[in-house]
């Protein structure tokens, strides 16, 4: 090869790599959205039976029940570990309130929802 045919090839390969590292590394993130603040009803439910009804909260990012749980963002709404092993999922209902799968050591036992107060 010729050197402008190595510098050219050389080149091409520089930009590959800083367009792959670009990619990686400062795409386009994937979106979040939060759980919006404010209060609500959280029920507990597990084989369509309701184990548990009270009153919660969304604050500073928090899930407040019998404690603060933070709320880590999701595309659709967040999720939080309210103790080891036990995490909860709420997923926007598109009306305000959001619902969705608990699970305990990875495995599913019922659901939560949180419907806003008007």
């Amino acid at each position: 090869m010729s050197i402008p045919t190595v510098s050219a090839a050389v080149r091409a390969v520089a930009i590959a790599l800083t367009v792959g590292a670009g990619s990686l590394l400062g795409g386009a993130g994937m979106a979040s959205a939060d759980v919006a603040p404010g209060t609500y009803t959280s029920t507990t439910l597990a084989g369509g039976l309701v184990l548990l009804q009270r009153d919660a909260h969304v604050e500073g990012g928090d899930l407040v029940l019998i404690g603060r749980y933070p709320i880590h963002p999701t595309p659709s709404g967040g999720y939080a570990d309210v103790f080891p092993g036990h995490q909860v999922v709420m997923t926007s209902d598109g009306h305000g309130g959001y619902a969705g799968p608990a699970y305990f050591g990875g495995v599913l036992i019922g659901s939560i929802l949180l419907t806003p107060h008007n």
